[in-house]
């Protein structure tokens, strides 16, 4: 029996319907399929679950339709709103605060953003929670266009607040027509304007349109593998690419010798500085895009890749396979991406170790980590 009763219109968790041993054998069996799609020799042999599989995502984007309605968006229908669908998947908390924040959306008297007809103020909620129970709701409206109406919003917002008091509310105004669920302009409407989280003993800020794991209960998991396949790391550089709001560097920074971060987004990399600083690290952070930067003169002894569901750009790649780092960890949300580049990787690198990690339980997809050392 389904945990969902919307799985076949919202499709965020598409494998719900499967006992979750299941889930864990399926996906260690697409990891090896696609491995082997390549060509390559290489089998994973572990696939660590999730301590947790159901309430555990920390992060939720609920659309806001034309029509008022609240919640996630139907499958392949990107203008179409399951109305009052929260998700089982959604902590508990984030669960909560989406019944308060639609039954405000329906009341408060600001207009419905309309998809099509790119007309109207309300666009999205996006709901978020920390292990140490701290919440954060952003509200994403359409520009203002004048000084009253912006004045109008604030006031419905403050009226949000109060009713729901949340740690942290924002109102993040987006002034194009794009559908996504972040802003151009954020104001701070109550609370501290972040969130802080902890994962193995690792204090973290995080913004509110900053990218972190989505999964606190499985983070450690990720954090002490990344941290065991980087080895000693006393008298060596570490580079960490892709490097977010800086969630593997501040947890490695005190063992290696040299810290580096690459991150192309400016507010994630402004997190990862008040996160070096908030542990007591020395860490050196560049924003930049990885593929445009030039890190060969840092002579990294070891290099963590954290590249996006696409994978790495090709001049990354590139990049990587001309300065030749003795000892990368690699950490793909997407095998199949990896097991591509695998094949150029295969020529320089040996795969001393890999590890599957369920970071998204009753869903296809799932964290792939391996070592790879220089031939």
């Amino acid at each position: 029996m389904t945990l969902c009763p919307k799985k076949e219109i919202c499709g965020s968790c598409s494998w719900s319907h499967i006992p979750y041993e299941k889930q864990l054998k399926a996906k260690l069996s697409d990891v090896n399929g696609s491995l082997a799609l390549k060509g390559l020799d290489l089998v994973c042999y572990s696939l660590i679950p999730s301590p947790k599989t159901d309430h555990y995502r920390n992060r939720m984007d609920f659309a806001i339709d034309f029509q008022g309605r609240v919640g996630l968006k139907e499958k392949g229908k990107w203008w179409k709103v399951i109305d009052g669908h929260a998700c089982f998947l959604s902590d508990e908390r984030i669960e909560a605060l989406f019944h308060q924040v639609r039954a405000w959306a329906r009341a408060c008297g600001l207009s419905f953003w309309d998809r099509k007809a790119h007309t109207g103020m309300l666009r999205y909620a996006v709901i978020r929670c920390t292990s140490l129970g701290e919440t954060l709701v952003t509200v994403v409206t359409s520009a203002p266009e004048t000084p009253a109406d912006a004045e109008t919003c604030r006031t419905a917002l403050r009226l949000l607040n109060e009713t729901s008091r949340p740690t942290t509310l924002v109102w993040a105004q987006n002034s194009t027509i794009t559908d996504v669920s972040y802003g151009d302009n954020l104001e701070v409407i109550a609370g501290p304007g972040v969130l802080m989280e902890e994962i193995g003993g690792i204090h973290y800020r995080i913004s509110p349109q900053a990218f972190f794991q989505t999964n606190s209960f499985a983070a450690p998991i990720l954090q002490k593998t990344v941290q065991e396949f980087c080895g000693d790391l006393s008298e060596k550089t570490l580079l960490d690419l892709y490097c977010g709001t800086g969630f593997f560097a501040t947890a490695l920074s005190s063992s290696a010798h040299r810290t580096i971060g690459v991150e192309l987004s400016k507010d994630a990399i402004l997190d990862a500085r008040m996160n070096a600083e908030l542990n007591g690290t020395d860490i050196e952070y560049h924003d930049a895009k990885t593929e445009d930067f030039d890190w060969a003169s840092f002579g990294a002894d070891v290099v963590i890749l954290d590249p996006p569901r696409s994978g790495m750009h090709d001049k990354a790649l590139q990049d990587l396979l001309r300065i030749k780092p003795p000892s990368i960890v690699y950490v793909s949300c997407n095998p199949k991406n990896f097991a591509r580049e695998m094949v150029l990787l295969q020529k320089t690198y040996l795969v001393q170790a890999m590890r599957a990690i369920d970071l998204f339980p009753h869903t296809p997809h799932v964290e792939l980590v391996t070592h790879l050392v220089r031939l």
